[in-house]
C-alpha cells in the first residue's frame, strides 16, 4: 500500500470555514483561492483526510467516546464518578460538530467541481464523487444518531461567495427522518453505480488517491457501500418513520447478493492501515493515549455488561464456557481474574479497592498491573501512552457485523421472511468471524511476543482450537433478538463505541445497569442523545433555536428521545 503521506502531498484542495486551520494539512494542500484548477481525485483524498479523526483510531475520538457513547452504551466500565452522565463535555461535542462540517465543506468543493466538469470528463471522476458522498453519508449517520436533526443540505458553501448572511440562511436544520431516507437513497444510487461499468481510467486514478485498505479496488469499495447500507438500514429497521425504507433496503441486499455484494470475510474488512511515518495516521501511538488515561479506573476499563456478554463467571475466573475473545480483548489482573467496576459501590470505594490491590502488585514486582480488567495491552492499549500496537488497522466495518446484522434481519423478518435457520447460520458465521478478527489483532500486534501475553495481567495466552470455537458458538446460540444483538454489540465493543450505543438504544440489548448520579441533579441518568453545541447557539443561533423548539422535550436536550430508539434502554439499580 502506498504511504499515506505521499498521497496527501499530491493533493491540491483544502477548504475549512468552521474551525481553526490545520497547519500540517495546509502545508500539504495549496489554498484553492490561489489555484487555477482543483482536481476531483485530489479533493477526494481531502475528504478522506478530513474524516480521519472520527472514522479511525485517533486519540480525540476515543477519549470522547469512552466517556460518552462507550459509557452510556455499557462498553466502558462506569466507576460512578460525579457528573458521568454529562459525557466528555460540551467542548468535545462542539469539536465533533465542527470536524464534521470541515469534512462536508471539503465534499462540497468536490461536488461543485464534479458538477462543473464537461460530460466527457465526468465518467473518469464519477467514482470519486460517489465515494466521497458515501464517506460523508457514513459520518452524517453518526451525527444523526448523536444529535437528531442537523443542518446538512445547505451547509459547507460559504467558500463559494463569502456571503456569511446568506450562508446562515442556508444552514437550516434538516429533519433527521428526511436525511436518513436521503442517505438510503444515495447509497442505493452508489450501489447501482458500482454494479454497472465503472470507468477503468477512473479506477486507475482512484488507486493513486485511495489510502484505504481497498487501495482502489472496485469490489472492496462495492462491498463496503452495500455493507454500510445494511448497517444504516438495520439501525432504522426496528421502529420509527423509516422502517418501510429500511426493510426494503435489507430485502434488496439479502435477496440480490450478486448485484449487491457485502463484506463476507475478514479479508474484505474496510478501513485504513496505520502508517507510523506520520502522527495523523499512527493509530497505535494515538489511541494508546486514550486507553492509558486515568490510570486503573480510567477509560480502558471493561464493564460488567461486557464481562457478562463474554460469559465470565461471577468469580472472574474464566472456565470452559467463557468466550474465546476474552483473553485477546482484555487484560486480567495478576490473580487471573477479570473484574469490572461494581455499580453498587461508590467511586471512592472503587478507587480505594483498586489502590489497595495495586500496592500488593507493586510489592510483588508487577507495578503496571491493575485489579480491574482493562482493554488488552498488546492488542490495542499499549503498555503506556504513545507505545501502542503500531500494526493496528482502523476498521470501519467488518465481516462479523454484516453476518450478525443479517442474522437479526432473518430472525426478526426485517424485509424478508423470518427464517430461524438462516438466522442461526448467519449468527454462527458472525461470531466465528468476530473471534478470528480479535485474535488477528492480537497475534499481528507489534507488541506481541510469545510468553509475554500481557503487560498488565502476566498470563499465558492459550489459543482455542477450531473445535473449541465451534463448541462455544454452538453453546451460545438461541433464537432471540437479545442473543444476536448482544453479539453485535460485543463485536462493535471498544473499537466502535458509538455503534455499540446505537445497538443498546435501538433494542435495549444487552442489559446494561447503572446507578443514579445523585450529585448532579440535571444529569442523573444516561442520556438519549447529545445537545446542540455552543458554536451553533452562537453562530447559527436562529436556526438552532428553531431546531430546539421543534425537537427538545426538556431543556437540556440530553433526555429527548430520537425517533428510532427506545426511550429507556438501560436498567437503574436501586
Amino acid at each position: 500500500m502506498k504511504k499515506i503521506a505521499s498521497m496527501l502531498l499530491a493533493g491540491l484542495a483544502f477548504m475549512s470555514v468552521t474551525s481553526c486551520s490545520d497547519s500540517a494539512y495546509d502545508e500539504k494542500y495549496a489554498d484553492p483561492s490561489t489555484t487555477d484548477k482543483v482536481g476531483v481525485p485530489q479533493v477526494f483524498t481531502g475528504v478522506l483526510y478530513k474524516g480521519n479523526t472520527w472514522m479511525n483510531l485517533v486519540y480525540y475520538r476515543f477519549y470522547t467516546q469512552c466517556s460518552t457513547s462507550g459509557t452510556f452504551g455499557g462498553v466502558i466500565g462506569d466507576s460512578n464518578v460525579k457528573g458521568r452522565y454529562q459525557g466528555a463535555g460540551e467542548g468535545f461535542f462542539n469539536t465533533r460538530w465542527k470536524n464534521f462540517y470541515d469534512m462536508v465543506t471539503q465534499f462540497r468543493l468536490l461536488e461543485y467541481t464534479y458538477n462543473n466538469l464537461s460530460d466527457a470528463e465526468k465518467p473518469l471522476n464519477a467514482v470519486f464523487y460517489h465515494l466521497g458522498r458515501t464517506l460523508v453519508n457514513a459520518q452524517l449517520h453518526e451525527m444523526l444518531s448523536l444529535f437528531g436533526d442537523v443542518p446538512f443540505n445547505g451547509t459547507g458553501t460559504l467558500w463559494m461567495d463569502g456571503n456569511y448572511d446568506e450562508a446562515k440562511k442556508r444552514c437550516v436544520y434538516d429533519d433527521d427522518v428526511t436525511l436518513y431516507k436521503q442517505i438510503l437513497s444515495e447509497l442505493k444510487e452508489t450501489a447501482d453505480y458500482f454494479n454497472g461499468d465503472v470507468d477503468a481510467n477512473g479506477l486507475t486514478a482512484l488507486s493513486r488517491q485511495d489510502y484505504t485498505l481497498a487501495a482502489g479496488s472496485k469490489i472492496k469499495w462495492q462491498k463496503y457501500v452495500n455493507s454500510l447500507r445494511l448497517r444504516i438500514a438495520l439501525h432504522l429497521a426496528t421502529d420509527g418513520e423509516c422502517v418501510t425504507e429500511a426493510h426494503a433496503t435489507i430485502k434488496e441486499i439479502l435477496e440480490n447478493p450478486t448485484d449487491y455484494p457485502v463484506i463476507e470475510s475478514n479479508d474484505d474488512n474496510m478501513g485504513v492501515a496505520s502508517d507510523i511515518q506520520t502522527d495523523d495516521f499512527n493509530y497505535g501511538k494515538s489511541v494508546s493515549q486514550a486507553w492509558n488515561a486515568g490510570g486503573s479506573t480510567g477509560l480502558g476499563a471493561a464493564s460488567q455488561a461486557m464481562l457478562d456478554a463474554l460469559n465470565v463467571p461471577a468469580g472472574g475466573i474464566p472456565d470452559a464456557g467463557t468466550d474465546p475473545r476474552l483473553q485477546v480483548m482484555y487484560d486480567c489482573n495478576p490473580d487471573a481474574e477479570y473484574v469490572a467496576f461494581d455499580v453498587n459501590m461508590t467511586n471512592s470505594d472503587i478507587t480505594n479497592l483498586s489502590d489497595t490491590k495495586k500496592q500488593g502488585y507493586t510489592q510483588n514486582g508487577m507495578p503496571t498491573a491493575s485489579y480491574y480488567c482493562r482493554v488488552d495491552s498488546q492488542t490495542i492499549a499499549g503498555y503506556k501512552e504513545y507505545e501502542g500496537n503500531f500494526n493496528i488497522q482502523s476498521i470501519w466495518l467488518n465481516a462479523a457485523e454484516v453476518s450478525l446484522s443479517m442474522a437479526e434481519a432473518y430472525l426478526m423478518g426485517y424485509g424478508v421472511a423470518a427464517n430461524t435457520s438462516k438466522a442461526e447460520e448467519c449468527f454462527k458465521k458472525g461470531v466465528k468471524e468476530s473471534i478470528e478478527f480479535y485474535w488477528n489483532m492480537k497475534e499481528t500486534s507489534s507488541l506481541y511476543t510469545a510468553g509475554n501475553d500481557s503487560y498488565n495481567g502476566y498470563r499465558k495466552l492459550v489459543k482455542p482450537s477450531s473445535e473449541d470455537v465451534d463448541a462455544y458458538v454452538n453453546s451460545i446460540w438461541e433464537a432471540t433478538q437479545e442473543t444476536i444483538c448482544t453479539q453485535l454489540w460485543l463485536n462493535f465493543g471498544y473499537l466502535n463505541q458509538l455503534e455499540a450505543w446505537n445497538v443498546t438504544r435501538r433494542t435495549g440489548y444487552p442489559s446494561v445497569k447503572f446507578a443514579k448520579d445523585t450529585q448532579i441533579s440535571n444529569y442523573p441518568t444516561p442520556p438519549n442523545r447529545l445537545p446542540y453545541p455552543s458554536d451553533e447557539l452562537t453562530y447559527n443561533s436562529q436556526n438552532c433555536q428553531n431546531a430546539i423548539k421543534k425537537n427538545y422535550e426538556e431543556s437540556t436536550g440530553y433526555y429527548t428521545n430520537l425517533f428510532w430508539a427506545k426511550k429507556t434502554y438501560y436498567q437503574l439499580i436501586d
